[in-house]
Parts: C-alpha cells; structure tokens; sequence
C-alpha cells in the first residue's frame, strides 16, 4: 500500500483488514450472433410526449454500436420502420418474442417508477435483458403531454403533474415553431442547437 493510500485509511479509521472492495457482475453479449441484440429504448417518445414505445436496436452488436454511429441503428417497432421508411426489420418484427417481453418491461417500469424511463437493454441468444433504466429527459412539450396524459392513466397523481413541469422547460413552448402539417421542402439537415424556429435570408 502507498503511503497516500496508508494515510487516507488512518484518517477515515479504515482498518488494513477490511481489504478491498471488489464488484462481480455478470456480463452478457449482444454480439454473439444473429439471435443476439442490443438498444436503447424510451417507454415515451421523448420529442412528443406520445404514449407510444420509441427506441433503436442493432443485431450482433454492443450497446456502443448503437449510440457511437458506427453502423445504423434499426427501430423498435413496425410502426416507426414504416414511417422512417426503413427496409431492414424492426426488433418487433426480427425478434416477436424478446420485443413483447421488452414492451411488457416498459409497462412494469413506468408503472413502478411513476416517469418515462430511457432504458439500455441486450439480447443474449434470445433471452432479454434488462442493463440500465432512468427518468428520460423529455422536450418542454413532451414533459407537458407526458404529466398530462400520466395524471389521466392514474399513473400520477394531478399534483405531482404539476411538480414535473418544469418552468424553465415551458419557455420552449413560446418559442415560435413550424407547423408540423404544413408541407415542407426538405434543403438540409443538421441538429437543432436551441428550441423553435427561425428565419433569414440567404446570401
């Protein structure tokens, strides 16, 4: 042992006996073959607040496959390939059985913690499991949709609604927006760096 080591010990009354801790924990591998998985997941889509399951996964991959961009990732649900116009099968089509055990996991999660979870999972050889969840963050509106549509489903209570909106989140909302009907040129693409919407002439 060193001497910063021996010297921290003596100040916080750590005997030498105790040792050291050591955490054990499985491991299991998303790359181990096509009946394997791994993705990220939100219980609500975090932009709308919409009670539907939003997500990505990839197939024969690790969790850092998926957030890095080093391959493309795939959507969790039929109804999100279809809109994204994807050829490559959705989790819930590939895989049916490991995607109904996921969805009922989002269910059991967001009943037990009350919130929208943003959750990590893999798939070992078609078992499901379960690595990481916390409270996803969410856009201003999606926090208002969420607190409402929670209060509604009794997931929460009204007062607590009211306690998950966030002042500062709310600016958001008077920002002036586009309208999502409204038809639209697509010119270019690129990832929104404040809340609303702008425009200037072009040189």
């Amino acid at each position: 042992m060193n001497a910063r080591a021996t010297t921290y010990r003596r100040l916080n009354n750590i005997p030498a006996s105790w040792g050291t801790a050591v955490n054990v924990q499985a491991m299991v591998f998303g790359n181990m073959g096509e009946d394997c998985a791994t993705g990220v997941a939100f219980t609500r889509d975090p932009s709308t607040g919409e009670n539907s399951f939003y997500g990505e996964y990839l197939i024969n991959a690790q969790g850092e496959d998926v957030v890095a961009g080093i391959r493309t990732p795939l959507s969790l649900t039929r109804a999100a390939r279809e809109t994204a116009g994807e050829s490559e099968p959705s989790m819930e089509e590939a895989m049916p059985e490991v995607f109904a055990q996921l969805d009922a996991v989002r269910t059991q999660l967001e009943t037990h913690y009350g919130d929208m979870q943003d959750i990590e999972f893999t798939v070992q050889q078609n078992k499901l499991y379960m690595l990481q969840t916390r409270n996803g963050k969410r856009t201003g509106a999606a926090a208002l949709r969420m607190a409402v549509e929670m209060a509604e489903e009794g997931l929460i209570t009204r007062d607590e609604a009211l306690l998950r909106i966030d002042p500062i989140a709310l600016d958001q909302l008077l920002h002036p927006t586009l309208d999502p009907d409204a038809e639209k040129t697509v010119i270019t693409q690129g990832l929104p760096a404040s809340p609303g919407a702008a425009a200037e002439r072009s040189c």
